[in-house]
C-alpha cells in the first residue's frame, strides 16, 4: 500500500497557533522549534500524515492527525510513529517514508509492505 501527498509550505505559514497544536504532535513542534524552517519541516510533517491516510485508505474517517506523528532517528532518517488506533489499521507490516521539500511544496511518500503473504 502506498500514499503521496504534496503540501504548499504556505499552507503551514498560516497556520495559527492552535491549528498547530491540534494538528501537529507535540514531538514534531518540539523538532519544527529547532528549524530555521519550520514551515517547511511541519509541510513535510503534514505530507507524512496525509499520505499515510491515503495507504491505509481510512483517510480522517477514524484517524485524527495526532494518530501519526514523524521523529528523526539517530541517523537523521524520519520515522514515522503511531497511535495505537492508526497502527491497527497499519497491521504487522513495515511503515516506511520519505519527505522532500522544494520551495513551494512539501512532499512525503509512505509506503506500507508486508502482510500475511509477505508481499507489497
Amino acid at each position: 500500500m502506498i500514499g503521496i501527498d504534496v503540501v504548499a509550505i504556505k499552507r503551514i505559514e498560516g497556520l495559527s497557533e492552535h491549528a498547530r497544536k491540534r494538528i501537529f504532535h507535540p514531538d514534531e513542534l518540539a523538532l519544527a522549534e529547532k528549524n530555521p524552517r519550520p514551515a517547511e519541516f511541519l509541510a513535510g510533517r503534514f505530507a507524512v500524515k496525509e499520505a499515510f491516510f491515503k495507504a491505509v485508505g481510512e483517510g480522517m474517517k477514524t484517524l485524527s492527525t495526532q494518530d501519526v506523528w514523524t521523529t528523526r532517528g539517530e541517523d537523521g532518517r524520519p520515522i514515522i510513529n503511531l497511535s495505537s488506533r492508526a497502527q491497527a489499521l497499519a497491521g504487522k507490516r513495515t511503515v516506511v517514508l520519505s519527505i522532500s521539500h522544494d520551495d513551494p511544496v512539501a512532499v512525503a511518500v509512505v509506503l506500507i509492505t508486508g502482510g500475511n503473504d509477505g508481499a507489497i
